[in-house]
């Protein structure tokens, strides 16, 4: 998936959970960070497997597209405080979404590394920008949560400009 479809259902997601909570969560939800946590693991993995290990790995999808990051993660939400403990368990959660977006449970070699190793799976570096781009275009798992996202990422952009931007990226609320 690319990052409108792991953006924009993963506000979604975290707005409907904040809607039926009926305000319970009111304030503890920064939309910043399920920002940063809808795309953390590509943001990490693209440019380490895709870009800098391209010769030997060649594979965007590394250690943070594993559940070991999604526990570290979590880890650390519970082991920090106040406001760093909302950070690191948001982009925890907002990373998890990732990861089902993604489908990582059908790679099990990547999701659950190390248990099935300590390498991970060589990717095919030669024209994964076309590969994309044919994906997008001819993929109907890749193209409809694309729209999909693209559509609740205007929606987003609607509430933000109605609170306003400033506002939203001061304080990360809607």
């Amino acid at each position: 998936m690319f990052l409108l479809a792991h953006s924009g259902i993963t506000l979604a997601a975290a707005r409907f959970v904040e809607k039926m909570n009926k305000g319970a969560v009111r304030g503890v939800v920064d939309y910043r960070f399920i920002l940063i946590g809808s795309v953390l693991p590509d943001l990490i993995d693209k440019p380490l497997g895709g870009l800098l290990l391209r010769e030997t790995l060649g594979n965007g999808r590394t250690y943070s597209h594993t559940l070991a990051f999604l526990i570290l993660l979590f880890a650390a939400g519970l082991l920090f405080k106040g406001k760093w403990r909302n950070v690191f368990l948001t982009l925890a959660g907002a990373s998890m979404m990732h990861h089902i977006l993604d489908g990582m449970w059908r790679s099990p070699d990547t999701f659950l590394w190390p248990l099935y190793g300590w390498r991970f799976p060589r990717g095919v570096p030669e024209n994964w920008i076309d590969q994309w781009i044919q994906n997008f275009l001819n993929n109907p798992f890749v193209f409809v949560p694309e729209i999909t996202g693209g559509v609740f990422l205007l929606f987003f952009l609607a509430a933000v400009s109605r609170t306003g931007i400033k506002s939203f990226l001061l304080t990360g609320r809607l």
